[in-house]
């Protein structure tokens, strides 16, 4: 095919089903003005809308001070009436308008804690100890936003109270705090070492004493746990705690009479404190008490109905005494 000839085809393939050639000036003019309006749009879009295209999507909020005092009076107000959903709106406008103000991030913190929103929580309270004057002020709920959220979140746990214990490393609260968590995560030794480093600063603080007490029965340091305990307990008669560590000992040396004696006494001073259900359904399992078992396990279901291996467990039970 000679070149004229290919021009030819090439040419009728170009009109084949197209606009007449009149036509077609006029629309070339059309797209030619439409283009800048297109790019005009465009640029709108990026700019202003809430989906932004480029940079941070998050638009800085400028409120007048007539705003920003109606928006706080609100947010207290509905706050101090337990209306934590409703105070969330009005208290995330403020901390997105001020970014840099710790007493509204602490707001907000409180807000997602009581909203059950741990994740959101726990990240409100690091903005606010990285703005904070005192940033010790986010301790310890920066560790139990973390520790509300599960076994995942244990070392994230661990490391708010490390920091927070950083900040003032005489605070006997932050070493409890951290050593409880240590504690928690079945870190017995190193929880051993914080409680006794509390204990030092304060032999008085019961909370440190006892757990100190646990640790010792999971570290097989029966008689010093079972020492500790009555030690509290001849300052405290009524302590809770005491009674679970001396029914931890009778426990694990395998007297189930005397654990059960003692953990008995404890739940009635605390009947809503689950390790006492717990143990006390260990006693009936290992006595072969299936019954008493499954009494302690619907106390349990009643104190944390959220919990599936709980609930479990006391169905297989239900299932177990039905069958009989």
């Amino acid at each position: 095919m000679t070149e004229p000839e290919q021009s030819k085809e090439q040419g009728e393939l170009k009109t084949d089903g197209a606009a007449s050639p009149s036509t077609t000036p006029h629309k070339n003019r059309a797209l030619t003005a439409a283009i800048p309006l297109l790019f005009l749009a465009l640029a709108y879009v990026a700019l202003f809308s809430r989906y932004r295209l480029f940079g941070p999507r998050d638009q800085r909020i400028v409120l007048t001070q007539e705003q920003s005092q109606r928006l706080t009076d609100r947010s207290k107000s509905l706050m101090d009436e337990g209306r934590y959903s409703d105070a969330l709106a009005p208290t995330l406008t403020l901390s997105q308008a001020y970014p840099d103000n710790h007493i509204y991030l602490g707001h907000l913190a409180d807000i997602y804690d009581h909203l059950g929103r741990y994740g959101d929580e726990a990240h409100a309270w690091e903005q606010f100890m990285n703005r904070a004057p005192v940033p010790v002020e986010a301790c310890p709920k920066i560790g139990q936003a973390y520790w509300k959220q599960g076994d995942k979140f244990e070392a994230q746990a661990v490391a708010a109270y490390q920091r927070c214990l950083a900040l003032d490393p005489s605070n006997t609260d932050s070493i409890f705090y951290l050593a409880h968590a240590l504690e928690m995560s079945n870190q017995w030794p190193q929880a051993a070492d914080y409680y006794q480093k509390g204990l030092a600063i304060s032999p008085d603080y019961t909370d440190l004493a006892l757990g100190l007490a646990r640790c010792w029965v999971r570290l097989d340091k029966l008689d010093d746990a079972q020492k500790l305990a009555l030690q509290v307990l001849s300052k405290h008669p009524d302590s809770s705690g005491a009674f679970l560590v001396l029914g931890m000992v009778d426990l694990h040396q395998e007297n189930y009479a005397g654990a059960k004696k003692q953990l008995t006494h404890g739940v009635e001073l605390s009947d809503s404190d689950p390790d006492f259900h717990f143990l006390l359904a260990r006693v009936a399992e290992d006595t072969n008490d299936t019954a008493e078992e499954l009494r302690q396990y619907n106390r349990l279901v009643e104190l944390r109905p959220d919990d599936a291996q709980i609930r479990s467990r006391r169905d297989a039970l239900a299932a177990q005494t039905a069958s009989k």
